[in-house]
């Protein structure tokens, strides 16, 4: 649990959960490429759930494909893909939870709902920085004497990723033996050479990376702290960790509502594929959300009960809950999100009702005879762990701790100057850093250093144009600070390059993981923010409104594209992820 090994947690043990794709060839085979870990984000995602969802399409897109190209690289690489779940996280050991059991959590996340976001009423302030404050004053003390909150800072995960190596390391001497006992008929020089290339020296094994969001900040805190470890890294949809490790979570809204425009243009280029769509124009389009936004404000829709649902009142703070999460895929469900504004211009409350309905905490699911035995706050009382308590866990821990000194008054400052950032998120992102003002739980590890390293091999940093909580310009801002690194920038709308379609951004990151070569050229994106440095920009194969959606059929392969499989994999990965 304790690293540094001088804690009094020291002689415990922190089980992490791992689940792992295979390569297509054999670790003895000259294409095997090795271990790439992912982190699908949070801070608090399961890696596990990320690669049972999409690690196969990921393997795809990293491992080598039709455009191979043998002057490029010695061999095509192909690769094991590993997700887990950081300390403190869903299905690793201690798990952090903040609730007795699920029903407790989801009783919380509905009365949460019904009192509405900060800002949202003369009451939702009082009552948001009360109940926060309540769960984690409890939450971070109970988890502190059990050990597990002083150990959950990234600098502690950052250094289990290299652990994962080690041990990933071990294992492929091992299976390299293994594999060459079952009789293969080689010479001994040829044995040699494959002893050679899978050895495992300890201390010595190289990091493969692709970290999402929050896994921006784990990614670049792991590069900072074991430079000479990094052998490809990929940091996509990239936070300012500056700001981040200062508790500040004042970068990332720059953007956000800039995503509505261009919602609004999408809508107009997509004629009758968009619910909205208007004669008179894109700036009509946007004036017409913003009346279904100021109307169901001042008078929401009453929805009464059905055979399947029982009665509920449709809010301004419902349609916000739609929009966070509608903004962080645009091509994907923009059109979702047209059909429910022009429902509720109409006064038609199903779609919206359908989706909080899905939304809703399945709050009626028993408790399991596992939990009545385990006792409250065990892992069967909360299968899938505690989202919002593992959030905390990390980002408080992170954080240098003056929230515990921060009065009611000086909050809400801090709230106010949140939500100015952005009409669609600033409220639900004020109570993001809320349970630190009452986190008592300090990292035994906490990293303080800068992010100004020369990694063993440059990193690659990938944006979008408009991302609605990691804008772009911090993939430049954290690409200056490691030396020979790179940037791509991709031209769409929405959280990470996953949420857009686009196989020039994938081909770009396949051949970097394939040859470690970066995408574009010195001053390839010039007078993007000032940035002198390698850089590539990639177009998007497909456009909001433009007939692809959530549900729609497999699109066609774009014209002039011939790699099907990278395609499919794309399109698995945009849809089945978060």
């Amino acid at each position: 649990m304790d690293w540094l090994g001088t804690s009094g947690e020291a002689g415990l043990a922190v089980d992490l959960a791992l689940v792992k794709v295979e390569a297509s060839v054999p670790v003895t085979d000259a294409s095997y490429g090795g271990a790439v870990v992912l982190n699908p984000g949070g801070p608090g995602g399961s890696g596990v759930q990320q690669v049972l969802k999409g690690g196969h399409a990921i393997q795809t897109i990293l491992s080598a494909g039709l455009d191979f190209n043998e002057s490029q690289a010695d061999h095509p690489r192909y690769f094991d893909i590993i997700g887990f779940d950081p300390r403190g996280i869903n299905n690793s050991r201690p798990v952090l939870n903040c609730f007795p059991n699920h029903l407790e959590s989801a009783a919380s996340t509905i009365e949460e709902h019904a009192h509405g976001m900060i800002g949202t009423s003369d009451t939702s302030f009082d009552y948001l920085w009360a109940s926060k404050r309540a769960m984690a004053e409890a939450c971070s003390k109970r988890a502190a004497e059990e050990g597990i909150a002083k150990h959950m800072a990234t600098a502690s995960v950052a250094r289990d990723i290299v652990e994962i190596f080690e041990r990933h390391g071990e294992w492929r001497a091992d299976e390299a033996k293994r594999l060459l006992k079952l009789g293969i008929t080689l010479s001994g020089d040829e044995q040699q050479i494959i002893e050679d290339r899978t050895a495992y020296i300890a201390g010595s094994e190289m990091v493969q990376y692709w970290g999402f969001s929050y896994g921006s900040i784990l990614g670049a805190t792991l590069a900072a702290m074991f430079p000479e470890r990094i052998k490809r890294a990929v940091l996509d949809g990239v936070a300012d960790s500056h700001d981040y490790m200062a508790g500040g979570w004042t970068s990332n809204l720059n953007d956000t509502d800039l995503i509505f425009a261009k919602m609004a243009e999408h809508c107009w280029e997509g004629g009758a594929s968009c619910a909205l769509w208007d004669e008179d124009g894109p700036a009509v389009i946007a004036e017409n959300v913003q009346k279904v936004m100021a109307n169901i404000m001042v008078d929401p829709i009453s929805v009464p009960g059905t055979e399947l649902h029982g009665p509920v009142v449709i809010t301004h703070n419902d349609l916000k809950r739609l929009f966070r999460a509608v903004v962080y895929w645009p091509l994907r469900d923009f059109p979702f999100l047209a059909q429910v504004l022009h429902d509720l211009s109409e006064r038609n409350d199903t779609s919206l009702a359908s989706w909080l309905h899905e939304q809703r905490p399945k709050i009626g699911k028993p408790l399991t005879e596992g939990c009545l035995q385990d006792g409250a706050y065990s892992p069967a009382c909360f299968p899938g762990g505690d989202s919002e308590g593992a959030s905390a866990g990390i980002a408080c821990s992170d954080g240098p701790g003056d929230r515990l000194n921060q009065t009611k008054k000086e909050y809400r400052e801090y709230a106010a100057n949140i939500m100015s950032q952005s009409r669609l998120m600033g409220e639900s992102w004020a109570t993001i850093q809320l349970p630190c003002t009452a986190w008592h739980a300090r990292p035994h590890w906490r990293y303080e250093g800068n992010f100004h390293k020369r990694t063993a091999h440059p990193i690659l940093f990938a944006g979008n144009t408009i991302d609605p909580v990691t804008p772009l310009r911090n993939a430049f801002k954290m690409a200056s600070g490691f030396e020979g690194a790179g940037v791509l920038h991709q031209d769409s709308e929405g959280h990470c390059t996953y949420s857009g379609l686009s196989m020039c951004s994938m081909k770009a990151i396949r051949h970097y993981f394939q040859t470690g070569e970066l995408p574009g050229s010195v001053g390839g994106l010039r007078g993007c923010d000032g940035w002198d440095g390698i850089g590539a920009l990639c177009e998007t194969d497909r456009r909001p409104f433009d007939g692809y959606s959530g549900d729609s059929e497999m699109p066609e392969l774009p014209l002039g594209e011939t790699d099907q499989a990278l395609w499919h994999a794309m399109v698995e990965l945009n849809r089945l992820i978060p």
